[in-house]
């Protein structure tokens, strides 16, 4: 499902993580593209090799985990051959991310101006330059008096102020590709809508690409056109969010659809529950992983893992056709 001249293209995405002498998959043949000003999302419960995907794709694993195989072409060149040097020079100016928690990811000890304009000084950006960018930047993402947030640490502002200066600083460099971390979860619903539409807004103003990592379908609703749903480390389903809202054709992503809570109406049917638990990377269940907890599995299902392949407009990994489900 390529898209017009695409910014960043994955191609069979794969990491393990050393683990008690064994090495576990934890992101299994993922693929996909994304082009400049295009919104996508990766969607999936915890575990489903979702933020793996994006640290892997930053270069940003922890030491037990590694790329075993795949690419990760951002303009053309492969991210994951790239030097030490070469790769903290993409890093922030090509390629950002937004994390989840700003409270972890920004320095206790230095004010927040500091921070950002030392992110701009780590790509050669002078001094002078660096500073009024810093305020330029602050600005943008909404924060009232940039001075006065600058001159400020972590601890005093809200989370809401915290994660716009996350965003600040993953936005400076004017970077090709944003990846948004769930960004919003650790947020209230009012602040998570304003953090929602101004990483949309920037988005569309400087025609980033933005890869929105959440489990939360109704943020997927609002921000991305296309959505890659994950399970066990693959991707299980992909296809633009309108089609995959209307009509899922994997029984995993009808099992997530089915849990969202009716915005509007008196009386709400009970919600769906997708059975089970997610599987053990240590012991994958032979055939499709999400057999075990499927409520349209097959014999084959038990038997043969279903490729990635087209069903319409979608890519779906299923071997029962939506038509032939049982209600």
């Amino acid at each position: 499902m390529k898209g017009p001249d695409p910014v960043l293209e994955v191609a069979n995405l794969q990491t393990v993580v050393r683990s008690g002498g064994r090495d576990l998959p934890v992101v299994r043949g993922v693929s996909f593209d994304v082009s400049a000003g295009e919104a996508i999302a990766l969607v999936g419960e915890s575990g489903s090799g979702k933020s793996m995907t994006a640290l892997s794709m930053m270069g940003l694993l922890p030491a037990a985990a590694r790329v075993t195989e795949g690419s990760v072409r951002l303009s053309g060149r492969d991210v994951l051959r790239l030097d030490g040097l070469e790769l903290r020079r993409v890093r922030g100016a090509e390629i950002a991310m937004i994390y989840q928690e700003p409270m972890t990811a920004l320095n206790p000890l230095m004010r927040v101006g500091a921070q950002v304009v030392e992110g701009l000084r780590a790509h050669a950006v002078p001094s002078g330059d660096a500073r009024s960018r810093t305020l330029e930047a602050l600005g943008e993402v909404g924060l009232p008096r940039p001075e006065r947030i600058a001159r400020s640490y972590p601890h005093e502002l809200s989370g809401g102020q915290r994660q716009r200066v996350m965003i600040a600083m993953a936005v400076a460099m004017r970077p090709k590709v944003l990846i948004a971390d769930e960004p919003t979860t650790a947020l209230d619903v009012t602040i998570q809508q304003q953090v929602l539409g101004l990483v949309d807004e920037l988005r569309q103003r400087h025609g980033m690409a933005l890869i929105w990592i959440t489990h939360d379908l109704g943020v997927v609703a609002r921000i991305a056109e296309r959505v890659l749903v994950m399970y066990a480390g693959r991707v299980v389903e992909s296809g633009r969010s309108g089609d995959l809202f209307r009509r899922p054709e994997h029984p995993y992503t009808a099992g997530l659809l089915g849990s969202i809570p009716p915005a509007l109406g008196d009386k709400r049917p009970a919600l769906l529950q997708i059975g089970g638990a997610p599987p053990d990377l240590a012991a994958l269940p032979a055939g499709c992983t999400f057999h075990p907890r499927c409520p349209q599995r097959v014999a084959k299902c038990s038997q043969q893992d279903p490729a990635l392949e087209p069903r319409g407009d979608d890519l779906v990994a299923c071997w029962v056709p939506r038509d032939r489900w049982v209600s």
